[in-house]
């Protein structure tokens, strides 16, 4: 009786690190950005993951919303706007040490961009 319930607690706390590891997984794209031309704050909204530009004072401009993403399967997914298309492009992401990796995709065409990590 006593083993089962070591075992039974054993099993528990790794699920529970597990589930852990992973949400400490996906809140690493939470982080001000650095595109290279503008800084665009990524935050937890929900599940999703919102990502507006900061403005000349250093504070979030909630108006303009640059990407929308969920976590799947150890990326985020989602929707990024193209200043230049003006529209929404479908966008996968990963973070590699303070690198946001974007991979664009519009239609049979594909970018890919990297911001560096600010905070």
């Amino acid at each position: 009786m006593m083993k089962n319930s070591i075992h039974l607690i054993t099993i528990i706390l790794l699920v529970m690190s597990t589930h852990l590891f992973a949400q400490n997984k996906q809140d690493e794209i939470v982080a001000v950005w650095d595109t290279g031309e503008i800084k665009v704050e990524i935050y937890k909204k929900d599940r999703k993951y919102i990502g507006n530009p900061i403005n000349s004072e250093g504070e979030r401009n909630q108006q303009i919303e640059v990407l929308n993403l969920e976590y799947k399967e150890g990326k985020w997914v989602g929707k990024i706007y193209s200043k230049k298309r003006g529209r929404l492009l479908d966008a996968q992401c990963q973070v590699k040490g303070d690198k946001l990796l974007i991979e664009i995709t519009a239609r049979l065409i594909s970018a890919n961009l990297k911001w560096s990590r600010v905070e």
